[in-house]
């Protein structure tokens, strides 16, 4: 694939997405992403693009009480942090790590912005992950083999049995009459 159809699928997700998220200012430092409040806390070298914001958000950034936005070739990356009073606070991407995501993984000296999430969003726990659907559920019972447990088989053996390159697995057979348990 070359660059120019490369670009020719970024400028049609570009074109998809424009209409998705709607920025609208309420004064110099708030404003509406979607309706959904937002306050400007930092902004460092004019960084701050509402419309490029717009373009760039995600419905799942909505979780997270602060966003960085930084500016590096062209492109807007976002970045969320938690607040300590956030039930899904870690150390990792906690609101004290702001500073040394600005410093470590930044360009030197770009612009960026630092954004206050006002109404955050936290996403409801689910206990597994949902499947994709492939067809219908087939739910296979296993029956259980009785065998009493592995101390007290006096009439079977295990052996050690290479299957692949770095695999193995473990045959049990049954021991002939009057042969003495191996240990």
């Amino acid at each position: 694939m070359n660059r120019a159809k490369i670009q020719d699928y970024i400028d049609q997700r570009e074109e998809q997405r424009a209409d998705l998220y709607h920025y609208e200012a309420k004064d110099v430092d708030t404003f509406l992403l979607n309706g959904h409040p937002y306050e400007l806390v930092k902004e460092y070298r004019n960084g701050f693009d509402g419309t490029e914001l717009a373009k760039r958000f995600s419905s799942i950034l909505s979780k997270y009480d602060y966003i960085v936005g930084d500016w590096g070739y062209g492109q807007l990356r976002l970045k969320g942090f938690y607040d300590k009073q956030n039930p899904l606070y870690n150390i990792e991407q906690g609101v004290d790590t702001i500073e040394d995501y600005l410093l470590e993984d930044c360009n030197f000296g770009c612009a960026y912005f630092i954004i206050h999430n006002d109404n955050v969003r936290i996403p409801r726990q689910h206990h597994h992950r949902k499947r994709r659907s492939r067809g219908p559920v087939v739910h296979e019972r296993r029956r259980r083999v009785k065998q009493p447990d592995p101390n007290h088989r006096h009439n079977q053996y295990a052996k050690r049995v290479k299957s692949g390159k770095h695999q193995q697995k473990f045959v049990i057979h049954q021991r002939k009459q009057g042969a003495k348990k191996a240990k």
